[in-house]
């Protein structure tokens, strides 16, 4: 793909001999429709590791049918029922003045929905990355591994929890859903290289953000492109996000 900056921190990578490790999560998946059939299509024809954060509270059952059909897919619990709860400009499903015990109940029920889900992690993602002050102590406490909001490198939580985030959204969304232009896409992509490169972060995950009911004709054109070229582009090496929460399911299994 065509960007003079990007191109130049490629080949600074080339030259350093590091690889860009990229993981791809989309959002508010409920259950199964022509949207999720082309995303999948989309996985399926990249060979990409894709993971889906589902809505504890859609139509589980027609999910499971479909996705017994696209076993390289992973599945991550996207809230409790994605209904805003928090008073203010700032969305979230947990009040932040609830204890921590009462998070863990609500995300226990949450994930015991998703049970006949093929593919779940113990992965949780919060609703427009609202991250409750005791999130990881509530996650620790219900047995999660890992979770994902926004932004960060990755890190470690505490207790063994790996926070693994994305950075690069397909969409814009002021003024309703869009495509985010590739122009912006790839420049984002080039900062996060760069980040990594000059903070000597070589293997913190870059993440792909993606919502399938959202996309406009645009998104989709670009997504399966970028898709297509990433995926042979010799600097990039895409990983699952079970691969990345891997050490922490190993460490909290060993204790």
């Amino acid at each position: 793909m065509r960007h003079p900056g990007l191109w130049l921190e490629l080949r600074r990578w080339r030259a350093a001999g590091r690889r860009a490790r990229l993981w791809w999560r989309d959002d508010d998946a409920a259950g199964p429709s022509p949207s999720l059939d082309r995303l999948l299509a989309a996985a399926a024809a990249s060979d990409i590791p894709l993971t889906l954060a589902v809505i504890p509270t859609g139509d589980m059952v027609g999910l499971a049918r479909r996705l017994a059909h696209a076993p390289g897919v992973r599945v991550a619990q996207h809230g409790v029922d994605h209904t805003n709860r928090r008073q203010g400009r700032e969305a979230g499903e947990f009040p932040h003045d609830w204890p921590v015990a009462e998070v863990a109940t609500e995300l226990r029920r949450g994930r015991s929905l998703m049970a006949g889900v093929p593919g779940t992690l113990a992965a949780y993602v919060p609703p427009w990355n609202d991250a409750h002050p005791d999130l990881a102590a509530a996650l620790s406490a219900a047995s999660y591994a890992g979770w994902s909001a926004n932004g960060t490198l990755e890190g470690d939580e505490g207790a063994g929890l790996r926070r693994i985030d994305v950075h690069l959204d397909l969409l814009r969304w002021r003024g309703g859903a869009r495509f985010r232009g590739r122009g912006r896409f790839l420049g984002a992509l080039t900062r996060e290289l760069r980040r990594r490169r000059l903070a000597g972060r070589w293997d913190a995950p870059i993440g792909l953000l993606t919502h399938h009911l959202d996309h406009d004709a645009a998104a989709w054109a670009f997504l399966e492109r970028f898709l297509s070229w990433s995926g042979r582009e010799p600097v990039f090496e895409w990983v699952a996000l079970g691969e990345l929460i891997e050490p922490a399911t190993a460490a909290r299994n060993a204790a």
